[in-house]
């Protein structure tokens, strides 16, 4: 009798997992793997968590113009995802030095939570992504040509704009 039903519970327990295997296309399909080489595409891929958030869409196109700003070295286009702070400590000629040879891409927002409860605290949002560069432009303890990043960003306003970050808001590693 324990032996069948340890067989009946390892046997549901499987079915239980396969049952909830994410299927489908983005926002509701798993995310998409690490590409073997590159950043893979540049489009902003929402969870399914994250795509019920009532700022979804806010969020993923404000995130999409920023990538893409990187992507096409676009200064200009960036500075208007980000807060007023953040652009100034970071004038276009460092900007185009940092971002010289820079690809983003696989780009995924697993989650959108709100700072506080009021309701203009702002947003903090959970992104993952892949960026390829030259070894010379990766951060200085990370001279790698790939790096997967974990990050989350903290957004305030309408549209929302990238607010300043501190250390520790983000990890990442060689990929």
């Amino acid at each position: 009798m324990a032996i069948a039903l340890g067989v009946l519970l390892v046997v549901g327990g499987g079915v239980a997992v396969a049952s909830r295997s994410a299927t489908g296309f983005a926002p509701y399909a798993a995310p998409r793997q690490v590409p073997a080489t590159g950043a893979g595409s540049g489009e902003v891929e929402l969870s399914a968590d994250a795509a019920a958030h009532p700022a979804a869409d806010a969020v993923r196109e404000q995130l999409q113009r920023h990538f893409d700003a990187i992507n096409t070295r676009d200064y200009e286009s960036w500075r208007g995802t980000v807060v007023q702070q953040r652009a100034d400590g970071l004038p276009e000629p460092e900007w185009q030095q940092a971002y010289a040879s820079t690809r983003d891409g696989t780009i995924r927002i697993d989650r959108i939570d709100r700072i506080d409860a009021a309701p203009d605290s702002g947003l903090f949002v959970r992104v993952r992504f892949v960026s390829t560069q030259d070894v010379a432009h990766a951060p200085p303890d990370l001279q790698v040509p790939r790096i997967c990043w974990r990050t989350t960003l903290p957004l305030r306003g309408l549209p929302p704009l990238i607010d300043m970050t501190g250390g520790g808001s983000s990890a990442r590693e060689a990929c």
